[in-house]
Order: C-alpha cells, then structure tokens, then sequence
C-alpha cells in the first residue's frame, strides 16, 4: 500500500464526514433525492483461504464450523477481531478494505469450488441514499440463515443462465457459472455491533424508509458469488452448511474509516457505481 494512497485517504474523511453530513441536511430540505440510476460501491475480491472457523458464531474456537470460504483479509480465523482486521492486508482491489468476508464453502461430489471473482456490493436499500452512513468500527454482521430447511424462506437466488430458483438448478448451459446472491437488510438500530443471533440489530427498510426502531441507513451488502462448472454440471452439489438454501456470509467491518466514508460519500450520496478500485468510470 503506498504513502500517498494512505495520504489521500486520511485526508478524505474530513471531507467526506462533511459532505455527508450536508448531504444529511440536504436530505431533509427536500422530499426526494435526485435520480439516479446506481448508487454503490464494490468490494470485487480473491479467495484467499478455507477453515472451518467462524468469528461471529464461534469467537475463538478454531474449527468448531462447517467449513468456509474466506475473501478479503487473509488472516482472518477464529480469533479475529474488527480491531486485528483494521490496517491488516487484503485480497480485495481496494487495499483499504481489511474486512473478513466468508460463506459456506461449495462443493461437487466432495471437491471444493472455488468462486471466479466474488463481489460484495455495498449500495442504498433506502429512498433517499443521501442518508446512508458507513459502518461503524467494530460492526459484524451474519447474512442468511445456516439452518434453514425451508427453501420459500431463503431470501437469496442460485442462478445460471434459463434457471433461477432458492435451489440449485438441475442444469446449466456449457459455459456458464452458477451464481448466487443474497441481499442484507441495512436500517441498524444505532446502538449495537453484534447481539445474540448476529442479526437482531439490523432490519430491512419498509418502503425505502428505515423503521423506528431501526432508524439509522447503513449499505445495503449483496453477495454476489459465481462458481464456474465444468460443462454445466450441476449433479453434486452441496454446501458445506447443507442444501442451497443454507447458503449466507458473513462479514466483519476491517475497513480503514477514512477510505469507506470517502466511497459512501462518492459512490452512494453520489449516485455513482464505483468499481472495486473506487472508481466510476461512466460518470467520475
């Protein structure tokens, strides 16, 4: 990571704290935000690792979970913390992003699959994007539920091209990827970085407007992860947490705070799709 990339992002959050908070003001001088097309940034990240830890759900227990796949920071385990993540290195472009990002790993007829390209979108799941705020230091956050075994009640997809469905499909065209993605509801309570179920703290918008209860906007994280298939074999498929429908993620907040209120100010108060570098290229 080079001097000057931490010089301009320090230098960024008084700027960028600004903004926001004019943009909050903004927001109540007018009844609706601007149009925009996109509002979002990206985290597009390597897999770096496999374990079958869990930070989140079994803090310092070393192989007590199902097996997952980790992108973003390399050393993430069972013993770390927000705070150890901070700073740390990154499989993701932008290098200011040390958070840990895992989800169950997939496999086929016992091999596991690794993804091509996994992306994390950070977007605005309220009307008004001008009110979303970064996540807090020390904010965690558990995606989808590992014990499910209701398909209606899995929120998410599993897609290839012709199938889409809260299974795996039966088959795939010769060429494709199976793709899955799952949405986080994104109003927080203000208050709380983790609780119980990992989830409580967190509650999705109701008509593009956060509840009382919930009142404060933070991004909207979408997992976006594509495994490619050999000839479009779908036959064995199986997550490491059980059937499709068992997938979710979790994540665990390493970013530097300077750099993520920079890009929510640029990207989402902006309006913009910025790239995992940052970077809109359709509209700078």
């Amino acid at each position: 990571m080079s001097t000057r990339f931490r010089a301009v992002a320090a230098a960024a959050v008084a700027l960028a704290l600004a903004a926001a908070l004019g943009g909050l003001q903004a927001a109540d001088a007018a009844d609706s935000p601007p149009p925009a097309q996109y509002q979002e940034m990206h985290a597009d990240c390597t897999v770096n690792h496999e374990l079958s830890d869990d930070p989140i759900v079994f803090p310092g227990v070393p192989g007590a979970s199902h097996n997952h796949t980790f992108i973003g920071n390399p050393t993430t385990n069972a013993f770390s913390t927000p705070d150890s993540l901070v700073g740390g290195a990154s499989s993701c472009e932008d290098p200011l992003d040390a958070s840990g990002y895992w989800f169950p790993t997939l496999y086929q007829n016992g091999v596991p699959l690794i993804p091509d390209k996994p992306v994390i979108y950070y977007k605005s799941g309220v009307k008004d994007y001008r009110t979303v705020q970064p996540f807090p230091a020390g904010f965690k956050l558990l995606v989808g539920d590992a014990h499910n075994t209701v398909p209606a009640n899995f929120t998410g997809s599993w897609k290839c091209p012709g199938n889409a469905g809260t299974d795996f499909p039966a088959s795939c065209p010769n060429g494709s990827s199976l793709v899955v993605r799952l949405q986080a509801p994104s109003c927080w309570d203000g208050v709380h970085l983790d609780s119980a179920d990992h989830k409580s703290y967190m509650a999705w918008p109701v008509k593009g407007v956060c509840p009382a209860d919930h009142p404060v906007p933070l991004p909207m994280l979408e997992a976006k992860i594509p495994y490619p298939l050999a000839n479009g074999n779908t036959s064995g498929l199986t997550l490491a947490s059980g059937p499709a429908y068992t997938f979710h993620y979790d994540f665990m907040n390493g970013w530097n705070a300077a750099r993520q209120a920079y890009l929510v100010d640029y990207c989402i108060h902006g309006g913009r799709q910025c790239n995992g570098y940052g970077v809109d290229t359709k509209n700078p």
